[in-house]
């Protein structure tokens, strides 16, 4: 691919696209923004509006159309997502898509198939991977420097109820809630993080859930223990509509030391005996994930190389956070196939 600017497409307008995908793709001289689409057309219109020469469409087929468009960004739900996705793909356009990257293995797997027999490329959003601090994290670990078993300790907790004060965002929420409980959604993060970090499978979860109000049509906190196949475990927590949120928690703890990831301080901390090391962003953690997810996006892209993370990366995402969710309806724990090493 030559060196122009990569035409690119935005598929689904919602708040993380206003939030953060148009402010990365904005400041990216690597790429140029040609058309955003929504299903509904005032969210399309309000992505378009700041953005320049951009126009808008509720009409995805019209962006897998446009030859200016090089690859588009897929924000939708991941019960929408696979479909347009496959169609983005067998267009010839290069797709970063959101996580989860579907709500079942089998319309992940049709995805992956997509990508193959397509020639096009398939990236995953797991967006708070890239960077410093998770690459600190990785680096750590990877060296040895906290030893081995590792216990982590990972808390999501996030959608504040307030269906009063926000009622679109309550319906909306609602709505996800009928399509899986939050593991599959927000714990779409955690299992990759565990993935990237133990670089090893799981292989046996137990977990449960709880139902805090009874018109959720699926359980809101979840919790989970996952073994893998190193030794490794994790204590998952996972909590949505409440109205107070407890803050989130990820610490890694070895029998050399400890670290974790400070959300509210944008930095990593490992602790060995008297010794402390931080490395931490100057910026938002998000804004500084979203702008290198880009990076890497229109890297892959022109050099034709499989994007990590990619469709097995969200797979192996998937597989687990359905493990956890088949493991709270049943009450049994869940032997998991080991897939191999991330």
């Amino acid at each position: 691919m030559s060196n122009r600017s990569l035409g690119i497409g935005i598929i689904g307008c919602g708040d993380i696209v206003i939030a953060q995908h148009l402010p990365a793709l904005m400041e990216n001289p690597a790429v140029r923004l040609i058309a955003v689409c929504d299903a509904n057309p005032q969210r399309a219109e309000n992505a378009a509006l700041n953005c320049g020469d951009v126009y808008h469409t509720t009409d995805y087929q019209r962006i897998l159309a446009d030859a200016n468009v090089d690859a588009v960004l897929v924000c939708t739900p991941p019960w929408v997502t696979p479909g347009i996705t496959i169609d983005a793909l067998n267009a010839g356009k290069d797709v970063l898509c959101e996580k989860p990257m579907a709500t079942s293995v089998a319309e992940a797997e049709k995805m992956a198939a997509a990508e193959r027999q397509s020639g096009s490329l398939l990236q995953v959003g797991f967006t708070y991977r890239h960077g410093p601090l998770m690459e600190a994290l990785q680096g750590w670990v990877a060296r040895g420097r906290l030893g081995r078993p590792l216990q982590f300790r990972l808390g999501i907790f996030d959608e504040l109820l307030d269906p009063e004060g926000n009622p679109e965002h309550y319906e909306r929420i609602l709505n996800t809630l009928h399509h899986g409980p939050p593991c599959i959604h927000d714990g779409a993060h955690a299992a990759d993080y565990l993935a990237y970090l133990t670089g090893s499978s799981p292989v046996r979860v137990v977990a449960y859930g709880l139902t805090s109000r009874p018109e959720f049509p699926s359980p809101n906190y979840n919790a989970a223990h996952i073994e893998f196949a190193n030794g490794d475990r994790a204590k998952l927590e996972i909590g949505w509509f409440y109205p107070h949120l407890p803050k989130g928690e990820f610490h890694i703890l070895g029998p050399g030391g400890m670290a974790y990831l400070d959300r509210i301080n944008n930095e990593a901390v490992i602790i060995e005996g008297k010794i402390t090391e931080r490395v931490q962003l100057s910026e938002d953690r998000a804004r500084s994930c979203f702008r290198t997810q880009l990076s890497k996006f229109t890297d892959y892209i022109r050099m034709r190389r499989t994007p990590v993370p990619g469709s097995r990366e969200g797979i192996a995402s998937l597989r687990l956070t359905l493990a956890i969710a088949d493991a709270m309806a049943t009450g049994n724990p869940v032997e998991m196939k080991q897939e191999g090493i991330m």
